[in-house]
């Protein structure tokens, strides 16, 4: 079956000539922009937070219309504004750069061995109850290689995984966190939370930027509360995927910058493909891309935190084929 564009583009876009870099001045709502991606997004500032160094920003075009990212105000180099846009004023500016200065700090947390063990006897307990829980309900059904070729998810698997978490009373933080990691993985602190929670369990070391919300383990979004999602998806997944009989998968990423590929960042969570036309539409990248890398590796299913086959969220807008994995720093692939 033949499929469409993995994603969307405007083939009459105007050209960076038009534009200047984003900084901090340009933060004034209304402005419009677009993200340095291939594709030039399109983008309005819908907000500026500074108790939190931080602005809103409404995606604008393509399968992403309409959403909204929170991200700190370092992100603003990643933009470009129409030459000519409204520009704050320079007491606004220098409030904005000492509210910046506040969070400029970066925080590392290592793993602990013995949290990691501990971790791990948690994942395999809950694994063995995710495993009860599958069988009594049959679910190992579904063709997977098909729904890789569509790069659609299965509506009857995605309510398995709603009805597990539910049991857990982790339905609303499920949904709310899977709809922002999809639509940005940068975007507000929520994600940022789950990979400091990841160090903890010792899953996966976390180096950042430090924490600028201080409700971010409040109430239903608890340390606790992430640390059980965390174990909970972690788990559902990998036995979803043995009963499917699959113990590994074979994955795709892509990459192209515009100048030397810069060395890999630390990350806690990492984002690939099941489809390999996925991941060359990343390494096609656009006409500023001087450097490109295609990946593939195989992969224990124990690693997958999330996927698009049990996923509601990643099948909204993208057809992405994406798979969600718990970081590996010594990983030179993913």
């Amino acid at each position: 079956m033949a499929l469409g564009p993995v994603y969307e583009s405007d083939p009459g876009a105007a050209p960076d000539s038009d534009f200047e870099p984003g900084e901090l001045g340009h933060l004034v709502a209304g402005n419009h922009g677009r993200l340095l991606d291939s594709r030039r997004t399109p983008v309005r500032v819908t907000a500026v937070i500074r108790e939190r160094a931080a602005f809103e920003i409404e995606i604008c075009a393509f399968e992403d219309s309409g959403a909204r990212w929170e991200l700190a105000l370092e992100e603003i180099g990643r933009f470009q504004f129409a030459r000519g846009s409204p520009m704050a004023d320079r007491a606004t500016v220098a409030r904005l750069e000492a509210a910046r200065g506040r969070f400029a700090h970066d925080v590392s947390l290592d793993i602990d061995p013995g949290a990691r063990e501990s971790t791990l006897d948690r994942i395999a307990a809950e694994r063995a109850a995710a495993h009860d829980w599958l069988t009594s309900r049959a679910a190992d059904g579904s063709d997977v290689s098909a729904l890789i070729d569509r790069r659609e998810g299965d509506p009857a698997t995605f309510s398995l995984l709603e009805a597990y978490m539910a049991e857990r009373d982790l339905a609303e933080l499920e949904a709310s966190f899977s709809s922002t990691l999809v639509s940005n993985p940068a975007s507000r602190e929520v994600v940022k939370g789950h990979a400091i929670v990841l160090a903890e369990l010792g899953l996966c070391p976390y180096s950042g930027r430090a924490v600028r919300d201080p409700e971010l383990f409040s109430g239903g979004w608890s340390k606790r509360r992430r640390a059980e999602h965390i174990t909970a998806r972690l788990a559902f997944v990998a036995e979803l995927f043995t009963a499917w009989g699959l113990d590994e998968v074979t994955l795709f990423r892509g990459a192209a910058v515009e100048g030397p590929l810069p060395p890999r960042a630390p990350t806690s969570f990492i984002s690939a493909s099941f489809s390999r036309a996925v991941a060359e539409e990343h390494f096609a990248g656009g006409p500023g891309t001087a450097t490109a890398v295609l990946w593939r590796q195989v992969v224990p299913v124990g690693r997958l935190f999330m996927t698009f086959l049990e996923t509601r969220a990643m099948n909204r807008g993208f057809k992405e084929a994406e798979a969600v994995l718990v970081g590996e720093p010594a990983n030179r692939a993913f």
